[in-house]
């Protein structure tokens, strides 16, 4: 892994011998260049909503199952967070959000909390253009893991698998959004997050 912080963006790199996954967060050319279309249409609806302006290029072993690329795009993504916002410090640490697409409904929680935890209920069974559900459910996991966050995602609502899935990624962008929306100090009773000491 390498990782660069030069005051202006924050890159971090993952090689591994089934992916090669870049991810930079105040790039100078915001881009999305990602092996599993699919993915990289609902990755692009997750940036989108965020608003925060990144880019990330996925290329990998697709060909034998792309929940390697997919679940290391969230471990890469997850540590630019820890990156870009060490200690999670002056930012709003918290988010949420309720997002419909046409028959489908998602709810996102999350806390940039320094502790990794995944909670993933009333997600869809079944593929998506070839894609297994449990593919997508391995970004949610990597992110939580990378970002040492906490997550909660359910959606409850929708018929058409597609539509329930990328209202779960827009949801998870705009609480990326309220989450690192700047604010002042540290969101935490103990004053530290994470790696520092934890909170509770």
């Amino acid at each position: 892994m390498m990782s660069r912080t030069d005051g202006s963006s924050t890159t971090i790199t993952r090689t591994t011998r089934e992916t090669h996954v870049t991810v930079e967060l105040d790039p100078k050319a915001p881009g999305l260049d990602v092996a599993v279309p699919t993915f990289g249409h609902f990755l692009n609806a997750c940036l989108t909503t965020w608003g925060y302006p990144a880019r990330v290029e996925a290329q990998g072993d697709i060909e034998v199952d792309p929940h390697h690329l997919v679940e290391d795009v969230g471990i890469v993504l997850g540590q630019a967070l820890t990156e870009r916002w060490p200690g999670y410090r002056d930012i709003g640490r918290y988010g949420w959000a309720v997002v419909v697409m046409d028959d489908a409904r998602a709810e996102v929680a999350i806390d940039l909390s320094g502790r990794a935890g995944s909670y993933l209920g009333q997600v869809p069974d079944g593929p998506v253009n070839g894609l297994d559900s449990e593919v997508f459910q391995e970004f949610w996991h990597g992110l939580a893991r990378g970002a040492e966050l906490t997550v909660h995602l359910t959606i409850p609502a929708g018929l058409n698998r597609h539509h329930r899935w990328e209202a779960a990624f827009k949801a998870l962008g705009l609480a990326l959004r309220q989450a690192t929306a700047p604010r002042v100090g540290t969101l935490s009773t103990k004053g530290v997050i994470g790696r520092a000491g934890g909170d509770c």
